[in-house]
């Protein structure tokens, strides 16, 4: 209403005062009449009767799948339009503001499908409460499963890949964690055991972990086992706790002597590694001798559409998630030293960290082989961190992840492929798998 007296008023400064009056009085009454109108709409009876309508719809999964795709091929193109090396240093101020009209436009689409596949854990979460019920009456154990986080939202196929190892995980821990009544009386521990699930947003990637307050794993027991099956490749002084235990997710490896309902054939915890890899997630697990043991998977929010770094060795390039890159550096000759194996390490910050050069792996050629004219990028898997070696740094863009072709899947450190918006094809790298390779630099992937 004010705004409206003071258009009538700036509009009428050469008016007479009365003539101003009487406009003013005609605004009032029409905000006067509209105020009415909407107190009368508001104090309506409401009718009980009128059907209601549906904010809800059911839409076929694969119909989402189509759409994610879509958007996918979405941001293809509008990369290869922006990027387009024809326009290149070209003055096109209006192309680069509609450019950036249409990048925005494209984001808040693809948020929104992402949206749309997205769905929480929880009744995932609480299918594991019967698990956990039936078990603890059949081996005599009083258990409470707790739940923390199930609002957390994934996406759906990935929820229809974590749904078995977590069944896996939470009947090892009941079955293999969980001592009896009387040795948690006997080691001071309350009578009811508890096991939690929890899930927590960590940047681009969806936490989720298994804890139990049992006994913990025993060392000694998957070492034996481990030299009995001849599952070692180094020497056991060599080996990290977690070294040791990530052993039992190897297939045929069960630490029971006798088969039961629940445990003793030696399947299960390689399910649980294999289904966790499909969805590019990761396990670790971490434990302590009668405290108990936590499991820790770690994967994507999303399996379509990534945030990536490009770099370039030679004419190849290569995109790095985002979510597993730690820092980028120029490094500087003094700090690069060789391990007693002649194994190339670089020191940073105090620590020693191992190099892999992408060029020596992949057999491409590079620019340049001075450490200090290319760009060192570190990232990390878990605890554990390696810097590759690259001749530059190109830049963060959206990537899309296409599937690799049956012949080159083999190709160890490789997770995938994407288009860039020069047409050209630039491989995704599987940065768990180039740190295994980190520990065995003599094995170079063809």
């Amino acid at each position: 209403n004010t705004v409206l007296m003071k258009k009538y008023i700036l509009s009428s400064e050469d008016a007479s005062k009365p003539e101003l009056e009487k406009e003013t009085e005609k605004v009032t009454e029409i905000a006067q009449s509209a105020a009415k109108e909407t107190a009368d709409v508001q104090n309506a009876p409401k009718d009980h009767n009128a059907p209601v309508v549906q904010s809800i719809i059911s839409v076929n999964v694969d119909k989402v799948d189509t759409l994610m795709d879509l958007i996918g091929e979405l941001v293809i193109a509008e990369s290869m339009v922006t990027q387009n090396p024809d326009l290149a240093d070209l003055p096109l101020e209006n192309f680069k503001n509609a450019s950036r009209q249409l990048h925005k436009i494209t984001n808040d689409l693809q948020d929104l499908a992402m949206s749309i596949r997205l769905v929480p854990l929880k009744p995932t979460f609480q299918k594991m409460s019967r698990i956990v019920r039936d078990m603890s009456k059949k081996l005599d154990k009083n258990v409470q499963l707790k739940m923390v986080g199930d609002d957390t939202e994934v996406d759906k196929n990935i929820i229809d890949h974590i749904s078995d190892p977590l069944m896996h995980l939470v009947r090892n821990s009941l079955d293999h964690g969980i001592e009896s009544a009387e040795e948690r009386k006997a080691s001071g521990k309350p009578v009811v055991a508890s096991v939690t699930l929890e899930a927590k947003n960590d940047g681009g990637e969806v936490v989720v972990a298994v804890t139990d307050d049992g006994k913990g794993l025993n060392k000694e027991k998957i070492l034996k086992r481990a030299r009995e099956n001849n599952l070692l490749t180094k020497p056991e002084s060599e080996l990290t706790d977690k070294e040791i235990y990530s052993m039992i997710f190897l297939p045929g490896f069960s630490t029971n002597d006798n088969v039961t309902e629940f445990s003793g054939r030696g399947v299960g915890m390689d399910v649980v590694l294999k289904n966790i890899e499909a969805v590019n997630g990761r396990v670790s697990v971490d434990s302590m001798p009668g405290i108990g043991t936590r499991t820790t998977i770690r994967f994507p929010l999303t399996l379509s559409i990534i945030e990536g770094m490009s770099i370039r060795v030679g004419s190849a390039k290569y995109a790095v998630p985002i979510t597993s890159i730690r820092e980028s550096f120029k490094p500087q000759e003094r700090d690069l030293i060789k391990d007693p194996d002649g194994n190339e390490m670089i020191l940073y910050r105090g620590r020693c960290y191992p190099i892999l050069r992408l060029h020596e792996i992949y057999h491409t050629e590079s620019d340049t082989q001075d450490f200090t004219q290319g760009i060192m990028m570190m990232v990390e898997n878990g605890d554990k961190m390696v810097c590759l070696f690259a001749d530059e740094l190109i830049g963060e863009h959206q990537v899309v992840v296409k599937p690799l072709p049956r012949y080159i899947k083999s190709i160890k450190g490789v997770a995938g492929c994407t288009l860039l918006g020069d047409g050209s094809i630039s491989l995704i790298l599987d940065i768990s798998s180039l740190i295994e390779m980190s520990q065995q630099p003599t094995k170079k992937s063809k």
